[in-house]
């Protein structure tokens, strides 16, 4: 199951800001009466009040404590060959309590030994003394692991010669927050004969061995206090439409496929031709796929067209984009996985052509005609979002960030949208859009492309269209990946390509199957030569790992990439080497019958 544990602002609705001083900046409504009649609201603000009295002996006494609530209504319809597999509503209060005892400066995260705590579910009730006392037992217990948990690290540190003198919390204004609480308005017989009708159009390519369609519908209401004042209540809505194939090549090789419509309400997915057009299309590029030749080792320029293009970006902006901070640990135990950043360490350096520019901005809602899901004005932890200059004509400026300080970054700039390590919240795209100062018409593109092989000496070039990102790759295509990956030295790369297409010097092209990127990160951001003038909107649903596995059953939010077509100078790509998978014995029932 795939929950949302974001919320999100209509736009145009006031907000109602709570300085340090408690002075009110602007109220549209009273907070206090709409607190009361809320249970959940209630119940935390009231258990919050009382938390300031917890004190166990001598030990440390908490200083900022959070309860969140996740309130979701999902509807998942999934569909296979004309036939529905699955069809249920949910209803699930999905809550998670944070204790820091300590000070901003110094408290019990950030350690090998501290961590987010999730307790299960709250009564789908609104009943205030069930939902008070399931918060007052979770900030007992989470209290008495905190003060073992800033124990235990202070003795850590006393073994590290050089100690990181970076805070554990940033400081940030309380903010209140209430919006009416959101509901899941759709119908479910008529989708389920949409699902029937589109998984249906697999039926006419019986090479195509699995395929299926997913209709996933979530309205959220996400619900936060906290011990510093901030008390929000924001509804979401998002609607993800999944549609994917698979088959296999005569040599047993395995291809396949998929689609991804992410919305913000079913209202706004394309009409029914046009999505069972888009279902054709997989199918039939599937079936392409089955008999296209299989790669051959490249290096050279890549044509990265549209989507490819804004996936691209949205993965490798994924890891460059955020600072991450190493957890505390005592000498001789054993080290936790930690990837830096590529970019940790190039604040002020040149990262990419300076005719490009880089920028998240959650607060635009729309691109053109279209919406982007992206769009937020607070994050999880109740910080007001803000437009971030990552890249200025290829300098690096900055990070998206969230409260936990990172080096020389000190506060949160609003985009602390997913549960992190350790105690704190990871940062998460919100609209991140790529401006270039120079660009190149659209139907260009390929004839440069062109050029630059030529120029090369090369036999054919390179064009990615669609890359598997959102990942839908089976285990057995993960395992692959995480082979070559190994076999490179855990280097950095990219989904790989699903659909790729050499590129001739007569402008023939010729899909092409089994390919993958070796070395690919945001260092290759310097190697773009050109850039298309028109821009593609890549809106999708985010988990934060670092391929964006759609089956991770994650936290996850929303965001949007704004990107145009790229040509990048010198990519290398490898040939697959995964293990071929022998073809079913006998046809399939659905090519029997038709004979």
């Amino acid at each position: 199951m795939r929950f949302l544990n974001k919320g999100r602002l209509p736009a145009g609705l006031a907000v109602v800001l709570l300085s340090c001083s408690a002075v009110w900046i602007c109220s549209a409504f009273d907070a206090a009466g709409d607190i009361r009649n809320d249970a959940q609201l209630h119940a935390m603000v009231d258990e919050l009040a009382r938390s300031k009295t917890l004190k166990l002996n001598d030990l440390d006494k908490p200083y900022f404590v959070s309860y969140t609530s996740s309130d979701i209504d999902q509807l998942v319809v999934a569909g296979s060959l004309g036939g529905l597999n699955s069809s249920n509503r949910i209803r699930v209060r999905s809550p998670q309590v944070q204790v820091r005892v300590g000070n901003y400066a110094f408290d019990n995260t950030n350690s090998v030994y501290s961590g987010f705590s999730r307790l299960g579910a709250l009564t789908l009730d609104d009943d205030y003394d069930s939902l008070r006392t399931s918060f007052w037992l979770s900030t007992d217990g989470l209290y008495k692991a905190a003060t073992d948990q800033i124990t235990r690290k202070r003795s850590a540190l006393r073994e590290i010669a050089e100690v990181d003198k970076t805070p554990d919390l940033a400081p940030a204004k309380p903010v209140q927050i209430l919006r009416p609480p959101a509901q899941l308005k759709i119908e479910l017989e008529p989708w389920e004969q949409e699902v029937r009708r589109l998984s249906a159009i697999f039926l006419k390519h019986p090479d195509v061995l699995s395929s299926n369609v997913r209709l996933l519908a979530v309205s959220t209401n996400y619900r936060l206090a906290n011990s510093e004042g901030t008390v929000i209540r924001i509804p979401e809505e998002v609607t993800d439409l999944e549609i994917r194939s698979r088959a296999l090549a005569a040599d047993g090789g395995s291809v396949w496929n998929s689609a991804f419509l992410t919305v913000l309400q079913p209202s706004q997915l394309p009409d029914e031709k046009e999505i069972a057009r888009l279902s054709e299309t997989l199918a039939t590029q599937t079936d392409a796929l089955q008999k296209a030749p299989l790669a051959e080792e490249y290096s050279g320029p890549v044509l990265f067209e549209q989507q490819a293009a804004a996936q691209m970006l949205a993965e490798v902006m994924a890891d460059a984009s955020r600072q991450q901070r190493k957890p505390v640990s005592a000498p001789g135990t054993p080290e936790q996985p930690f990837l830096e950043s590529v970019w940790a360490s190039r604040s002020g350096s040149k990262v990419a052509p300076d005719w490009m520019t880089i920028y998240d901005d959650p607060l635009q809602t729309h691109f053109g005609n279209q919406t982007l899901v992206g769009q937020y004005e607070v994050d999880d932890e109740g910080v007001p979002a803000s437009k971030v200059m990552l890249v200025e004509k290829g300098i690096l400026k900055n990070f998206l960030l969230s409260r936990e300080p990172v080096k020389t970054f000190n506060s949160s700039n609003g985009h602390g949208r997913l549960p992190g390590a350790f105690g704190a919240q990871a940062s998460a795209i919100g609209n991140l859009f790529l401006q270039a100062d120079q660009s190149t018409p659209e139907a260009q593109m390929k004839s440069k492309l062109i050029d630059r092989v030529k120029a090369a000496g090369l036999k054919y070039g390179m064009i990615i269209r669609r890359l598997d990102f959102p990942s839908t790759a089976g285990g057995e295509e993960i395992q692959g990946i995480g082979r070559e990956m190994q076999k490179n030295g855990y280097v950095r790369t990219l989904s790989p390509p699903l659909l790729a297409f050499r590129v001739y010097a007569d402008g023939r092209e010729e899909l092409i199957r089994g390919v993958r990127f070796r070395e690919f990160s945001a260092k290759n951001l310097r190697d773009i030569v050109l850039a298309s003038d028109r821009r593609y909107v890549l809106n999708y649903v985010n988990n934060g790992s670092s391929f964006d596995f759609a089956d991770l059953r994650a936290d996850e939010t929303t965001s949007s990439v704004i990107c145009p077509s790229l040509i990048v100078d010198s990519v290398e790509m490898d040939r697959a080497r995964n293990e071929a998978t022998k073809p079913p014995i006998v046809p399939p029932p659905a090519l029997v019958a038709q004979k």
